[in-house]
């Protein structure tokens, strides 16, 4: 794409941003050396790891973080979401002390476990019976096998560019930059080495938005398909979209017509959207969902479920030939339950969700204002408390936009957001708390302007 007038070049803006970066996180550097001694990479996960290094966390409060070399950030990314009330809420740290001091992991059922279930159910009505589990992943890698164990289906449909955690059959054009296919029809890719030799033959892709053709897709494929997953808002490789609720109401009509599971992955956005969960503000309810992340405040504590029918199919005492397995060492761990009780009490009663989305809206407002000050092609997308930017880009409506427009240049905006004092790494869409506020939105602006200018 040709340069714009007055705009500095991405090229210049990558050098400086990653100049100041490393100027001033020289323990962070030197620790990330030495952790490729003992991890691959140097880091226990992908996304914890960003070029040229990843900043390294001694301490976090509300809506701040600080580094090892004693720099201080606006935190954007909030643990990757779990951390709606802000870091080390005195609530969730009450519950979690008195609670470790009592038992750890009995690894038998609590009582308190019940109780968490019967409040989220509660607000979310749809999930008429749930189990816990310690991760988004074994969430939703629950769901999928109760679709198939319910319906006697194996295929899998997905929304190209939806995470859904890292289970081979959500590994599939998910991730990778490669595209197959047409914008309408496309077509499955594996997005990384060393998944299932025949992963792609049982899953489907669906274009995200596209309500036509995803319909004619999941009317094509019905004899064979288990259950359609999906976002609600697509984040992490989705570029924080949320799906429309005609898109949604159409996949929910057309998964009903053939008894397909429609799953709505909640994982991130639990809570952050609204205590009621998707159907609240997608007009539908799925047969299945899974929530988490700000679920447990902190700690792993995540959970699937759904209408009695779908549940009862696959996991009930009547089950039979179709029960699956499900269980895990840490499921229904009474220190995760006790700080999902602690979260629920302060959202219950303070107007955290408020806060959040009112200081997420103060961000992309201005966000976009002083984007389009300086004269950037860009759009910053987002609903609620989430939300990104997009260089190269007037309107992104799925992983595709995302893809065409300019990677390079997002990703050393964000690096040097980073070098500025916003930790938002260029691997994740941001997110607000109930803790950030006006002084942080400022923040963000004040380092947006610097980066923005090429100040060194």
């Amino acid at each position: 794409m040709p340069a714009r007038t007055g705009v500095v070049p991405t090229s210049e803006l990558a050098r400086v941003s990653e100049a100041r970066y490393r100027a001033g996180r020289t323990r962070s550097q030197a620790l990330s050396r030495q952790a490729s001694g003992v991890f691959p990479q140097g880091v226990s996960g992908a996304a914890k790891h960003f070029d040229p290094f990843p900043i390294f966390v001694a301490s976090a409060g509300g809506s701040h973080v600080a580094d090892v070399d004693d720099n201080d950030y606006v935190d954007l990314l909030m643990g990757a979401g779990p951390m709606l009330l802000g870091h080390g809420h005195p609530a969730v740290v009450e519950a979690i002390r008195e609670q470790v001091a009592r038992m750890t992991n009995p690894m038998m059922p609590i009582e308190r476990s019940m109780l968490l279930a019967e409040r989220i159910r509660g607000h979310m009505p749809y999930l008429e019976r749930l189990r816990f589990a310690n991760t988004g992943s074994e969430a939703t890698r629950s769901a999928v096998r109760v679709a198939r164990a319910a319906t006697g289906r194996r295929l899998i449909a997905k929304c190209e560019g939806n995470f859904h955690g890292s289970d081979d059959t959500f590994l599939v054009s998910t991730h990778s930059r490669r595209l197959a296919g047409s914008d309408a029809r496309p077509e499955p890719v594996a997005d990384y080495a060393g998944l299932a030799p025949d992963v792609l033959d049982g899953v489907i892709l669906l274009p995200f938005n596209d309500v036509q053709a995803a319909v004619e897709i999941i009317h094509h494929h019905a004899a064979d398909l288990a259950g359609v997953i999906m976002e609600p808002v697509a984040f992490s490789s989705g570029g924080a979209v949320p799906a429309t609720r005609e898109f949604a109401a159409a996949v929910r009509a057309a998964t009903r017509r053939h008894a397909i599971a429609l799953i709505f992955d909640e994982v991130l956005c639990a809570y952050r959207m609204g205590l009621a969960g998707a159907p609240a503000y997608l007009g539908v309810a799925p047969d299945l969902a899974t929530i988490g992340k700000a679920v447990g405040g902190g700690m792993p504590l995540a959970a699937f479920g759904g209408s009695a029918e779908w549940m009862e199919a696959a996991l009930g005492t009547e089950a039979g030939a179709r029960k699956i397995f499900q269980s895990g060492t840490f499921t229904e761990n009474p220190v995760s339950i006790e700080a999902g009780l602690a979260v629920l009490d302060v959202l219950e009663n303070e107007p955290v969700l408020e806060r959040a989305d009112a200081i997420a809206e103060l961000m992309r407002e201005g966000l976009q204002r002083e984007l389009d000050a300086h004269g950037e092609e860009a759009v910053v997308t987002g609903a609620g408390s989430i939300f990104q930017v997009h260089f190269g880009a007037r309107e992104i409506r799925n992983r595709r936009d995302v893809l065409r427009s300019e990677l390079e240049r997002t990703r050393a905006f964000l690096l040097g957001l980073v070098a500025h004092g916003v930790l938002w790494p260029p691997i994740h869409p941001a997110v607000t708390s109930g803790a950030h506020d006006e002084d942080d939105v400022e923040l963000l602006l004040e380092a947006t302007r610097a980066v923005l200018s090429a100040a060194e």
